[in-house]
């Protein structure tokens, strides 16, 4: 069993928490001592457990990004030329069969004809407003 499953209270098939006045047999549960053991009346949260819990959100945030599949369609998406845009929102990725261009305001792939009015006209661009 991993750490995180048994409570730490929890030895040798008694309850040695601070709570009781002598260690017990009696209130133990293996259902409650391996597996839900944070809501049992005679837990009591110990500072390791304080320091390793992030709060509230926290506990989602990772410091790594997970590497994504990029989803895209071809026909609309998949840009034969290599084609290049002063602006610093757009970046150009390539690809088995050619290149697919990443909008960084839209946070999204782009279709081919934005990709190239975003070459011909970076400054021009309507999203740059959204900023």
């Amino acid at each position: 069993m991993q750490k995180h499953d048994k409570c730490p209270y929890y030895k040798n098939g008694f309850c040695v928490s601070p709570m009781l006045d002598n260690p017990s047999d009696i209130v133990v549960s293996p259902d409650r001592c391996f597996k839900i053991y944070k809501t049992c009346r005679y837990y009591v949260e110990t500072e390791e457990d304080k320091n390793n819990e992030d709060q509230g959100l926290g506990k989602f945030q990772d410091e790594e990004k997970i590497e994504q599949e990029v989803k895209f369609y071809p026909k609309v998406n998949l840009i034969q030329e290599n084609i290049d845009s002063s602006c610093e929102f757009f970046q150009l990725m390539k690809m088995e069969n050619g290149f697919i261009a990443y909008c960084k305001i839209l946070e999204r792939i782009i279709t081919e004809s934005q990709a190239k009015q975003c070459h011909i006209n970076p400054d021009k661009c309507p999203l740059r407003n959204l900023l």
